[in-house]
């Protein structure tokens, strides 16, 4: 039988997740809005779909310049990250779930998720309130 004892160890901090939201929340907001400048699922890091070449030249005439989700930017502007009991949620306009999930008549353009780059930073910061 082997045996050991272990020296120094601190006890768990069983009411880790608050503070640990706390401290995620800017961090999964502006990796969302880095992914939304870029044009690309923040979760997978996958280029969106371009648009329908009609209405592409809509979109061009009517908002030149903008980019594939972006027209008045109500949509990205009004996104808040918000804490959500044991999770978090967004608040966006009403059509935000369409272009999340896609419809019959119009393919996906996730735009929000946990991109890779948040994915790394968040187990240390957790890790921190656990052990804290």
């Amino acid at each position: 039988m082997i045996s050991f004892k272990l020296k120094d160890l601190k006890p768990f901090n069983l009411k880790w997740w608050p503070a640990t939201q706390n401290e995620w929340l800017p961090i999964l907001t502006k990796a969302n809005q880095t992914s939304w400048r870029a044009e690309k699922d923040p979760a997978t890091g996958k280029s969106w779909a371009k648009l329908t070449p009609r209405y592409g030249l809509i979109k061009a005439k009517k908002f030149p310049g903008q980019l594939i989700l972006r027209a008045t930017g109500e949509m990205q502007d009004s996104a808040e990250f918000e804490l959500s009991g044991s999770g978090f949620s967004v608040k966006t306009t009403s059509y935000g779930l369409y272009l999340q999930f896609g419809t019959n008549k119009m393919v996906a353009r996730p735009w929000l998720g946990v991109p890779n780059t948040a994915m790394k930073a968040l187990p240390p910061i957790s890790w921190k309130h656990i052990l804290s």
